[in-house]
């Protein structure tokens, strides 16, 4: 029992070692050491990952056998070859089949090591694996995914909505549009594939259908070099419908649209909604716009009236809510030809004004191909998804506001144009926490530049502003990756409040996370994102009664 608990006691104090520096340091003899190694590895006293071992300063035999982990005490040693999926994962590549094996060989290893200390069995088995550093945010993802899927929920680009119900007659007419040289959006090619065939009365009318499971069968029965060179090569057809053309009244002075909308309001007897709209109306766009037509009203005028609210001390919630009515009057009279709102595809299925939500698949996929295609943005994008944040305060952090302590970021500015705004409002001058994930990234980054503290965290090597990268570079390539419609920034904030709901965070801190003064102002914008999780009947007294029984 002395060499044991001599052993233990040296274990502790190197806390990551091998064989024989143990032998060298407990002075024992190698034989007898080796066995009492092997009985503690046993009750996970220490961990061990190839030749390297660890002490586990938080987990026992005891505690492993009842921490009451229903992953890990399930749990069996995942062999890749036996696995259901196998043949899936031979048809990846080299680097793909690597990290998938990393991804099994640190879940084999947690099930040696028990959940009580994951960071530190994830810390250990990053330096001694081989293979790309895993995330603990990544391993938690990938351990749900195989808890739910099995083996083939840790391969890439796996969803349980393979199987996507898409009628076949719309599936071949969509193929005649999108794998031709014009080079459309799946979105535009599934629009056009229904409109041919309700011209030729197979169909009724065209719906909305999401363009992935269209592009996810495509990319399923052809090559990528087979989709790149149909893209390239393949003379488009011409349409076998005429496009509706619509005369739109653009002509028309925003006066007479804002008296439409207003009187539609009236109608439609949304009298609060009504009080509010007409006195940010008459008291922001009114002065500003009124003697402009609605084809007068472009995106550079709109970024100038932006710059004046700013000049005048509005905060960014509030000139946002400005614009998001001045969008509204409109699209009320002019609905698809002014270039201002028509922003989202018409045909595609959207939940509330200019917002484009994504799945949480296409989630996943966008942050992983931003990881490797444009790394210097991924924090932006990351942050901002992860935190509710906007990427014009985000773009206007310098690294005194990041505290590595306790992972905040302390948001005071917005970049715009060039320009450092500050937040006037009590609301939008707000602490954010971000996770481990990005507070390593970001301590790497600072190492290894090591700045000055008042000098802009985020900096790309391009010759656009930092706003015009991240818009025009970055979001727009990855929305051409993915095959959807074209993505902006305010879309990062949208998505962060749709996951949110979804995963029932209180409206409160969603709400204090945007940096909205009050609730009825966030509610107004994201009320068909909140109406839209309001699906069948609650009766309160259930779980009461249930616990009394």
């Amino acid at each position: 029992m002395k060499s044991r608990d001599l052993i233990i006691k040296t274990a502790r104090r190197l806390d990551k070692f091998n064989l024989d520096e143990l032998i060298v340091v407990s002075e024992l003899d190698e034989k007898e050491v080796t066995e009492i190694l092997s009985d503690l590895v046993k009750q996970q006293i220490i961990l061990k990952n190839n030749n390297t071992y660890f002490f586990n300063t938080k987990k026992s035999a005891e505690i492993t056998n009842n921490d009451g982990d229903e992953t890990i005490s399930e749990f069996k040693p995942i062999v890749i070859e036996e696995e259901e999926g196998y043949e899936d994962f031979l048809k990846f590549g080299e680097e793909t089949q690597n990290r998938v094996r990393a991804y099994v060989g640190l879940l084999n290893l947690i099930h040696q090591a028990g959940t009580k200390n994951i960071n530190k069995v994830v810390e250990l088995f990053n330096e001694t694996s081989g293979y790309p550093r895993i995330a603990p945010s990544t391993f938690t993802r990938i351990r749900r995914k195989y808890s739910q899927y099995g083996f083939r929920g840790i391969l890439p680009k796996f969803s349980k909505h393979i199987t996507v119900a898409i009628p076949d007659e719309i599936y071949t007419c969509f193929k005649k549009y999108y794998l031709t040289n014009e080079k459309l959006s799946a979105q535009e090619a599934i629009y056009r594939a229904q409109k041919e065939l309700q011209s030729e009365q197979k169909i009724e009318q065209p719906y909305a259908y999401t363009s992935t499971p269209f592009v996810r069968k495509v990319r399923t029965e052809f090559t990528k070099e087979q989709i790149e060179y149909f893209r390239n090569n393949i003379e488009a057809q011409k349409p076998k419908f005429e496009p509706i053309k619509i005369k739109e009244p653009l002509d028309m002075k925003f006066e007479k649209a804002a008296y439409i909308y207003l009187k539609h309001l009236k109608m439609e007897n949304k009298l609060e909604r009504l009080m509010h709209d007409k006195t940010n109306y008459k008291n922001h766009l009114k002065p500003y716009f009124d003697n402009l037509s609605i084809r007068e009203i472009t995106t550079k005028v709109v970024a100038q009236f932006k710059q004046s609210m700013f000049d005048n001390g509005f905060q960014l919630v509030s000139v946002n809510i400005y614009i998001t009515l001045l969008k509204l009057i409109i699209k009320t009279v002019c609905p698809l030809t002014n270039s201002l709102v028509v922003r989202n595809n018409s045909k595609q299925k959207v939940y509330s004004v200019d917002m484009n939500i994504l799945s949480d698949e296409e989630i996943a996929e966008l942050l992983n191909i931003c990881m490797k295609k444009y790394p210097a943005a991924y924090p932006v994008i990351y942050l901002s998804l992860s935190t509710g944040a906007s990427v014009p305060e985000i773009l206007a952090l310098t690294w005194e506001r990041i505290n590595f302590e306790d992972n905040t970021i302390f948001l005071k500015y917005f970049l715009y144009e060039q320009r450092l705004v500050m937040n006037r409002c009590g609301s939008t001058i707000r602490k954010l926490k971000f996770d481990d994930n990005i507070s390593g990234i970001l301590k790497k980054k600072f190492e290894g530049t090591k700045p000055e503290l008042t000098d802009f965290v985020f900096k790309f090597d391009s010759p656009k502003s930092p706003q015009q990268y991240i818009e025009n570079v970055v979001l727009r390539g990855l929305s051409a990756h993915l095959g959807i419609v074209r993505l902006h920034p305010s879309d990062l904030q949208h998505n962060f409040v749709n996951m949110c709901l979804k995963q029932n965070v209180p409206i409160t801190f969603i709400q204090k996370s945007l940096g909205y003064y009050g609730l009825p102002n966030f509610i107004r914008i994201y009320k068909d994102l909140i109406e839209n999780l309001d699906k069948g009947n609650y009766n309160p007294l259930n779980k009461i009664l249930e616990n009394k029984e």
